[in-house]
């Protein structure tokens, strides 16, 4: 178990990476699923789709969000990041 940590802790930004695969993957399931009550009761679930994409979207948009400001803040201070 201590291995396996070990192994985790040095991959960097591990939970960003989460996240992106999460949000990916959720994203797909419910389209599949939309297809699925589509072609089995004929109703349009394009509305529901939509709010779960919109989440999942805006969810992945606020990370890229505080990673690029986080870069930009960094880039001022002495020793930061040059972008």
């Amino acid at each position: 178990m201590r291995m396996l940590f070990s192994r985790l802790s040095m991959i960097p930004h591990l939970f960003g990476k989460g996240v992106v695969v999460w949000c990916v993957a959720m994203g797909t399931i419910c389209s599949l699923w939309s297809i699925r009550v589509l072609s089995r009761t004929g109703q349009d679930p394009s509305s529901l789709l939509a709010v779960i994409l919109a989440f999942l979207g805006g969810e992945l948009a606020l990370m890229f969000g505080r990673h690029a400001l986080k870069g930009k803040e960094q880039a001022g201070q002495p020793g930061g990041k040059e972008n």
